[in-house]
């Protein structure tokens, strides 16, 4: 089969598009014929090795997709060959999913609705989880309450507009560009801040007639996190899902005066099983038009480099790669 590999860690020139033995799988584990997969800020950390793992390279990066059942271990009842399936949490101790097959275990299987595509089952595999985790299991968001999503353009941003709409929040979001505005308001933002443009903090308490976010969703919290305490409301709480470019965090004295909760993450805390019951929520939510996967770009797999220069370009939605 053809995948994705790395041979040392670096930038996207690292990426190595070559043939592979296609694996089998174990009696407790399903192979996949891959027809989506998700392109995630993740997979660069892991190419980059900022975000070291137990498997050394030559591996394939990878972490969710979507594809046909062609093979099940013995063990295996849950699922049978010929399903279509929407998975996560591949890449990190094992081999990942840029590639033709990918073996994955049964409890990370999610049946995928037919009315989804496969690249929309693969744009929702991570970052729909991942937003749902660190709004309802961190968070704890009520109905009512106000939710500013920072950098709601993006894959985790713009799956938690939408998980905050439906969960009766009010949402204000970030975006980087004019032309992002309408867009992230489509998708439920009341309003959608350019944050080039205004000032984010004084704007979000403007808009909340002087009290503040409620709950924060941050990607990039060491980019962002003197204006989250501008923004945020007496006994808010921010979740942190990606620490910024720097990696580092300074926790401000204005915190305390905020009785302000700062909430780290990781949604891989749920558990393969609990990730995957998580998703299929979403993904039945998703069939009924509650909400949508937002896809900006659809690559071929052998394009994967080019897949992770514009990751870390401004983009709008998830890139997928189709093998």
């Amino acid at each position: 089969m053809k995948a994705i590999r790395i041979h040392k860690y670096g930038g996207p020139d690292v990426l190595v598009y070559e043939e592979v033995d296609t694996p089998r799988p174990g009696p407790s584990q399903i192979l996949l014929r891959l027809r989506a997969i998700g392109v995630n800020p993740v997979d660069a950390a892991v190419r980059s090795n900022r975000f070291p793992t137990p498997l050394e390279p030559p591996r394939i990066i990878g972490s969710d997709g979507a594809g046909i059942v062609t093979a099940v271990g013995s063990d295996v009842t849950a699922v049978t060959v010929g399903d279509e399936v929407m998975f996560t949490g591949l890449g990190i101790g094992s081999q990942g999913s840029y590639a033709d097959y990918a073996v994955i275990a049964t409890a990370q299987a999610v049946v995928k609705p037919p009315s989804l595509s496969f690249e929309e089952a693969a744009a929702m595999s991570l970052v729909f989880p991942t937003a749902h985790y660190a709004l309802v299991h961190r968070a704890h968001v009520q109905s009512g309450e106000t939710v500013l999503v920072q950098g709601g353009a993006g894959g985790v941003g713009s799956a938690a507009v939408q998980i905050a709409r439906a969960l009766g929040a009010r949402v204000l979001a970030t975006v980087s560009t004019e032309e992002d505005v309408h867009s992230v308001e489509e998708l439920g933002a009341e309003h959608a801040l350019v944050r080039t443009v205004v000032d984010v903090g004084a704007e979000v308490k403007r808009l909340t007639e002087g009290h503040g976010a409620d709950v924060i969703v941050e990607p990039s919290a060491s980019d962002n996190i003197a204006v989250d305490m501008v923004a945020l409301a007496k006994g808010g709480r921010i979740v942190v899902v990606g620490m910024g470019a720097t990696g580092q965090l300074t926790v401000l004295a204005a915190a305390g005066g905020l009785d302000a909760g700062l909430l780290f993450m990781s949604s891989s805390n749920a558990g393969r099983a609990g990730t995957a019951q998580i998703l299929a929520e979403l993904a039945g939510m998703a069939a009924a038009g509650t909400m949508r996967a937002v896809i900006g770009t659809v690559l071929p797999l052998a394009e994967a480099r080019r897949a992770h220069e514009l990751l870390e370009q401004h983009h709008f939605g998830k890139i997928v790669l189709v093998p």
